[in-house]
């Protein structure tokens, strides 16, 4: 059956600039506070550390990061309502509205860049990775939150290419995952897998 064609990029901006009014409301934002507690639970955050979050959203999860420990965050949306939002609920906060295959921050600008259920939406991954090797400081780490939905992901993904208008572009199974990273340059030092989360943290491999 030949493939659907996608703009994931404008699906995705459609549709989150049609839900940011009620994202913390929506199943959408309801999944992905999931991700974020577990992020919260399970990352090490240094005080004053510069952190971009890639996918932000409304920008709640650098507030969360900021209560555990005082940080300088940044936030990218492909979104500019929920960039909208987003500055007007955390001021203290950078937000920029953008692509994460072209993203406009200078290099080697953040010890920390997280992408919380975010990657999955990317057409090119491979241009992303080369964005977060970019902005990193040479000792900063790379933390991809995503979706784990094993047995089911191929009848997953043909859902998604035939009937999903949300900029998913495909869920990835933990080998896909490795080897992407490992093609792009990137070693794993710490994974954990939760229920329907797969959680990586990553360093520039030299």
């Amino acid at each position: 059956m030949a493939q659907k064609t996608h703009d994931y990029e404008r699906e995705s901006e459609d549709f989150y600039d049609h839900i940011a009014s009620r994202f913390d409301h929506s199943f959408d934002g309801f999944l992905a506070s999931f991700f974020k507690r577990f992020i919260i639970k399970r990352l090490k955050v240094e005080k004053n550390s510069s952190i971009l979050d890639v996918g932000c959203a409304n920008g709640n999860l650098l507030a969360m990061l900021n209560r555990k420990e005082k940080i300088f965050g940044s936030g990218l949306d492909i979104s500019s309502e929920m960039i909208k939002i987003a500055q007007v609920k955390h001021p203290n906060f950078t937000f920029k509205q953008g692509t994460a295959q072209k993203i406009p921050f200078e290099d080697a600008n953040f010890d920390l860049i997280i992408c919380s259920a975010s990657f999955h939406h990317f057409p090119l991954p491979e241009l992303f990775l080369a964005e977060a090797k970019r902005l990193l400081a040479p000792e900063g780490k790379l933390v991809i939150a995503e979706i784990h939905i094993p047995f089911i992901t191929k009848a997953y993904n043909w859902r998604l290419n035939k009937f999903s208008t949300e900029g998913d572009v495909k869920v990835y199974q933990p080998k896909e995952l490795t080897r992407i990273f490992n093609h792009n340059g990137w070693k794993i030092t710490d994974k954990k897998f939760f229920l329907q989360i797969q959680y990586y943290e990553l360093e520039k491999n030299y």
